[in-house]
């Protein structure tokens, strides 16, 4: 069974913070919610065509503090009302698919050098990932202290850490069985 896409509400959820283009939507993406959320410009921008024209967007050209004129998308209202149907309707679905996990269950058709090496590799990505983690938190509470989604912010950003140091402390286990 083909699994519905969410980009679309994921742009909607974002566009629903602040303007932005497709450009700013992807940094956005990098630097808040990127630990548990992706989404490839190849995903973006054709979503934004057709969220365009279903009118749950519009784009406009914003003059920046510059000067310089540049085309944004803005959540419109319709857009704003299928966003939080679909907040409050869609059941959670966690993602099934974790290639660590499957490298490691079917570890045994691996040369074990290679899977620790790759997994050495992995808690690098990891150890960089906490370093994002503690800037966001960071940048959250100095710039974002009376924002009000700051709360679920710090939720989302708790877990992360929390999943973060448990994948390490898992593949640091992982590595020294694989050596034995």
């Amino acid at each position: 069974m083909k699994r519905e896409s969410k980009t679309q509400y994921a742009l909607l959820g974002i566009l629903s913070q602040c303007e932005m283009n497709g450009y700013e939507i992807r940094k956005y993406i990098e630097s808040t919610i990127s630990f548990f959320w992706s989404e490839s410009f190849g995903q973006i921008y054709p979503t934004l065509s057709k969220l365009e024209e279903e009118g749950l967007i519009r784009e406009w050209e914003k003059t920046d503090v510059s000067g310089k004129k540049k085309k944004v998308y803005k959540i419109t209202r319709p857009g704003l009302e299928a966003f939080r149907r679909w907040m409050d309707e869609s059941p959670i679905q966690s993602n099934k698919r974790n290639e660590l996990l499957f490298k490691v269950f079917f570890g045994r058709h691996m040369n074990p050098k290679l899977l620790t090496q790759q997994l050495e590799e992995e808690i690098r990505k990891q150890k960089d990932d906490l370093k994002s983690l503690k800037l966001f938190q960071k940048e959250l509470d100095t710039d974002w202290d009376k924002h009000p989604d700051l709360e679920y912010w710090s939720l989302t950003l708790e877990y992360a850490e929390k999943q973060t140091k448990l994948n390490l402390d898992w593949i640091e286990k992982v590595k020294t069985k694989i050596k034995a």
